[in-house]
């Protein structure tokens, strides 16, 4: 179940483009069906690339302070050794 929970995002990405290939190209493939079909990837792919999260990390609370209110939401974390 984590699996589907991390990668619901692309699992999504990859649902749509197969439903829609398959609305698509039921009667038979033509050239404006293709296109329809690369410019639907095309969005995908950029939504992904806007949408995903960030990797950054802070190890020092010098780091935490400079990333935060620049304008962009943070994610925090906290973990304990315990």
């Amino acid at each position: 179940m984590q699996l589907i929970n991390h990668y619901s995002m692309i699992l999504s990405f990859i649902f749509i483009l197969g439903v829609t290939a398959f609305i698509l190209l039921r009667d038979g493939a033509q050239t404006r069906d293709f296109s329809i079909l690369a410019v639907l990837t095309v969005i995908l792919l950029v939504a992904w690339i806007i949408l995903r999260p960030a990797t950054d990390t802070a190890e020092t609370k010098s780091e935490f302070e400079s990333v935060l209110g620049l304008g962009q939401p943070v994610l925090l974390e906290l973990q304990s050794p315990f």
